[in-house]
This record gives structure tokens, C-alpha cells and sequence, in this order.
């Protein structure tokens, strides 16, 4: 992981609202599910009558759109080459109530864009929160500065992992540079791929002693 902490640090923010109900899924570790796991969970709080917007923020949530049938989609790379505003980017899927904003499939479009970039992209992300109850926002497994910014503007950090030790270890090494940025946000684990609630449980309980051998905030 990068040790230049060249972030959109909280100075760059002191104008910003509160912080919205957004929630940032992360994975230390490829291919663990983390924009099903965005699907799953938007489709759950829509459910329950929530107002709800999923963000694809590194092009792989727009790998299962086939799968759920959105129509004419268009792309989050036109906000950020100026031809359209979030807004105008936003897809309704079975109901206005439940939308998207979609990447173009495998681009990870906010990696090389300059940091006041990644700043405009978070002042109208929370400002289109507003219209939401709950705001999903998929990274996978980028781990870079322009993706970890995001976490200034983000209620708590969602961690995907599998019971894989290797994944385990990367999660792990996910928490501690977490740890490290100093950010004010709360963090949540969710262990995919298991067979059961308890085969899960286990995961967790093992995870969180390392955690707490480690003597990290969670």
C-alpha cells in the first residue's frame, strides 16, 4: 500500500456539510465480492423502504449491470471529463427510488485524477446524498490515495473478507493502514463466501483478535 499520504485531507474540506450517510465497501483482498455484496446490501435497504444510490467506484460494479438489466446506461467518465453533472448520470433500476452511477466496466477512473479532482467528485457526491437515505459507494480493492479520500466524506468503511488466511492477512494489513490515515470514521467487517453464520463467526472472532493483539482502533 502507498506510504505517500498525498490525501484531500480535512483542511480542503472545512466547507463541507456533515458527513451524509455514506457508506464506503473496501476489500484488502481481490475477487471477494464486493460489488455483489453493494448490490445485495442496496437491494436489502430498498426493501425497507430506504431511498437508495449505488456507486461504482472502480468499474466493477457496471460488470454485473447486465445482470440487472440497466437500461441505457451512461457513465461516470463524463462527469469526470466535464460533459455531464452527477446528477444527470444517476439510472433508475425497477424503481426511482433505487439508482446507480455506473463506471465505464474495468476503468478505474478516479486512480489518475488530480487530487482537486477527486475533491470536486466528493463535495457533489455528498451534495447528491442529500436526496438518499443510504449511499453505497464500491472501491473493491483499489487501494490508492484517490480512492481512500473518499473515506473523509463517508459515515463508516464496510471491509469485505473470506475465510482464505491469505485474505485474512491482507484484511488485516487493510485495518492497520486504515488505522494509520487517522480518519474519522467507523468500520464494519462483513465476511464473505462461508458456508454458514457460524462458519462466518469464526472468521470474524479470529480477525478480531488480531485486531486486538495489534491494539487497533475498530
Amino acid at each position: 500500500m502507498s506510504e505517500n499520504l498525498d490525501f484531500v485531507y480535512d483542511s480542503l474540506f472545512l466547507n463541507q456539510m456533515k458527513k451524509r450517510n455514506i457508506s464506503v465497501l473496501l476489500s484488502g483482498a481481490e475477487q471477494v465480492g464486493t460489488s455483489w455484496c453493494t448490490l445485495a446490501l442496496a437491494q436489502a435497504l430498498n426493501m425497507k423502504k430506504n431511498k437508495v444510490l449505488a456507486v461504482d467506484g472502480n468499474g466493477s460494479l457496471s460488470n454485473i449491470s447486465s445482470y440487472i438489466m440497466l437500461q441505457n446506461p451512461c457513465y461516470l467518465e463524463d462527469y469526470i471529463m466535464g460533459k455531464k453533472t452527477l446528477n444527470q448520470l444517476v439510472i433508475a433500476y425497477k424503481n426511482r427510488d433505487f439508482n446507480f452511477l455506473i463506471a465505464e466496466p474495468g476503468n478505474k477512473f478516479l486512480l489518475n485524477e488530480p487530487i482537486g479532482r477527486i475533491q470536486l467528485f466528493s463535495q457533489d457526491l455528498q451534495i447528491l446524498a442529500k436526496n438518499y437515505d443510504f449511499t453505497l459507494v464500491d472501491l473493491g480493492a483499489d487501494i490508492n490515495n484517490n480512492n481512500l479520500s473518499l473515506l473523509q466524506i463517508a459515515k463508516d468503511v464496510i471491509i469485505l473478507c473470506s475465510e482464505e488466511s491469505v485474505d485474512l492477512i491482507k484484511t488485516l494489513d487493510l485495518i492497520k493502514y486504515i488505522n494509520s490515515l487517522g480518519f474519522d470514521i467507523d468500520c464494519k467487517i462483513i465476511v464473505n463466501k462461508v458456508n454458514s453464520f457460524e462458519d462466518g463467526y469464526k472468521v470474524y472472532e479470529r480477525l478480531n483478535r488480531a485486531i486486538e493483539r495489534n491494539g487497533l482502533n475498530f
